[in-house]
């Protein structure tokens, strides 16, 4: 089994909760400078702890950096279904934006992200999302969410997209 730290080293992602998008990406504009943001929506089905669920969000995303070296600051705003992954523990009523998780990029063939699971799974941390609920290297885009918050006090995301989509907005580490 992999060390939970020894992954850390692809951390690729800063991830943050919101009630109102307009809000904090003003905030995040004006107090953090930055600028840029992407805004999208998904509805998808997700594995919420063994289980399959609706999961609709707002999202906003910056790529920060330069190639090679690009980070995401990212912005969630939960909209229905299994929200409380991104409810149940920040204070959303305390300001604009609160943080929630870090994303660690999962690089390389779908091996990786394979062995990934067996690891998560072997570590005791609970999975609370996995998409797709049944992964395959043809999903081209893969991601968890492992309830880190006991050791750690945060959740940690683990992120894979096959190299073929290098360049894509939603996975700015595989422009390495």
């Amino acid at each position: 089994m992999t060390h939970l730290g020894a992954r850390y080293g692809q951390l690729v992602q800063m991830s943050y909760v919101t009630r109102d998008m307009d809000a904090a990406v003003a905030h995040a504009e004006a107090e953090l400078g930055i600028a840029g943001l992407v805004r999208s929506e998904a509805d998808i089905e997700v594995l919420c702890h063994g289980e399959r669920c609706r999961l609709a969000v707002r999202s906003a995303i910056a790529n920060i950096g330069e190639p090679g070296r690009v980070r995401q600051f990212e912005i969630i705003e939960p909209v229905a279904g299994a929200t409380h992954i991104y409810a149940d523990a920040p204070d959303l009523a305390a300001g604009p934006l609160r943080f929630h998780h870090v994303g660690v990029a999962v690089p390389g063939p779908y091996a990786e992200w394979e062995m990934l699971l067996e690891d998560v799974r072997a570590s005791g941390d609970a999975l609370a999302f996995l998409f797709p609920p049944e992964p395959s290297a043809d999903a081209g885009l893969c991601f968890c969410y492992v309830d880190t918050r006991a050791r750690l006090g945060h959740y940690t995301e683990y992120l894979w997209a096959d190299p073929a989509l290098a360049g894509i907005t939603a996975a700015p580490w595989l422009c390495r």
